[in-house]
């Protein structure tokens, strides 16, 4: 859980400060880390029989990974002027 919080946070953080400091790169790193967390979340081994508890942390983990793509599409591709050399 407290890896979860940990990633969560530094997402927020990077969304955040891309948002109103304006730097897209910075909300494009928050959706390379949620991206990457997704692919760690989505391709890893289950068991067989899953608890209650880890199909809920799996949901969070969702929810975290979808944020950081989110602030990617929005503050970092959609607000990049230089995106295709378009000025």
């Amino acid at each position: 859980m407290r890896t979860l919080l940990i990633t969560y946070t530094v997402i927020l953080t990077l969304g955040i400060s891309a948002m109103l400091s304006g730097i897209h790169h910075l909300a494009n790193v928050a959706g390379f880390i949620g991206a990457i967390a997704f692919l760690l979340i989505f391709f890893k081994d289950r068991k067989d029989e899953e608890t209650e508890a880890d199909i809920k942390q799996r949901r969070y983990w969702y929810v975290v990974c979808g944020t950081g793509i989110f602030f990617s599409l929005i503050f970092g591709s959609f607000w990049n002027d230089h995106m295709g050399n378009m000025i």
